[in-house]
């Protein structure tokens, strides 16, 4: 097992060492060549390309085809309680993939990648069976794992980026509502021309208004599709002032104040960590360094010369 791994990375190696080789010796050649390509090119190249387009486009069709195939196989054994988890993982990252059952395939075709070349490939030269088999479900494991942790970085980026965006966000809603816009076509105003995730929540609220969803409603599911806590505690506020009849720029105007307090405040609280944060670095890596720069010549003159050196 060791043996063939050795193989493996001295090939590998060697493979590179080559290619790094014969691109230095040519690479004059390599650059004349691609400029004559640029300015000369000939239309068999172009034939050879549309050639090259098609072929691809077949591939991109065969990969679609066996694809849907495997959506429709996986639609037919997901619960719906699971479909609604997924569903709401995704909500919650921004919806990178289509839906559940294209993450659920997507997690599949990951474990197989993952897995199925340490089983057919090492396991009949390895020695060590149970090892391989150890290692190819380890391998499979994170494969499922891994889009699982990609969404949850998506939801913390999306997250961080609708806190940052929401100052400016509601400082200009709050200028059109003071202009004499109403709040349902300020908001609209402000989420074409201002891009990002917090603009397409809302351009989801304006859309289930106008397939018949109260204002009230619309901005419930706002509240419970984004998890930030300061953008929940905003949409409250916002209802209840809808509620009460308070007027809606006075209360954008103390929301946006409170906000930027907010960042202010968690700002000085990611400087206060900093230094407990650059404590172990430090520990770890600069002080050993120094005390060997420090004590390495009296460590070397006591070992040669001894203390009556």
């Amino acid at each position: 097992m060791k043996g063939f791994f050795l193989f493996l990375l001295i090939s590998a190696f060697m493979t590179f060492l080559l290619a790094a080789i014969l691109f230095t010796f040519y690479k004059r050649k390599i650059a004349l060549v691609n400029r004559i390509n640029m300015y000369f090119e000939e239309p068999i190249d172009r034939k050879k390309d549309q050639e090259l387009t098609r072929k691809e486009n077949k591939l991109g069709i065969l990969f679609q085809l066996y694809w849907n195939k495997g959506t429709q196989w996986l639609n037919k054994r997901l619960s719906r309680a699971e479909v609604k988890k997924i569903d709401i993982l995704l909500r919650d990252a921004g919806y990178p993939f289509k839906s559940a059952i294209d993450f659920r395939l997507f997690q599949l075709v990951l474990c197989a990648a993952f897995s199925l070349p340490i089983i057919f490939l090492i396991m009949p030269a390895s020695d060590n069976k149970m090892l391989t088999w150890m290692y190819a479900i380890v391998l499979g494991i994170l494969g499922l794992r891994f889009p699982v942790f990609y969404l949850g970085k998506k939801k913390k980026a999306r997250i961080i980026e609708i806190n940052k965006s929401m100052p400016d966000f509601f400082d200009t809603v709050n200028l059109l509502l003071e202009a004499g816009m109403g709040l349902d076509l300020a908001l609209a105003e402000v989420s074409k021309q201002i891009k990002g995730p917090l603009s397409d929540e809302f351009h989801q609220v304006l859309e289930d208004m106008k397939l018949g969803k109260s204002r009230r409603e619309a901005f419930y599911e706002l509240r419970k599709r984004v998890p930030s806590e300061s953008l929940q505690s905003i949409i409250t506020s916002i209802i209840q002032a809808d509620q009460l009849g308070i007027g809606m720029a006075k209360v954008l105007g103390n929301l946006t104040l409170r906000i930027r307090e907010q960042r202010r405040e968690a700002a000085r609280e990611q400087a206060m960590k900093a230094p407990v944060k650059m404590l172990f670095p430090m520990v770890i890596f600069i002080l050993p360094a120094l005390f060997i720069i420090i004590l390495g010549p009296f460590a070397i003159h006591l070992v040669t010369k001894g203390l009556g050196g």
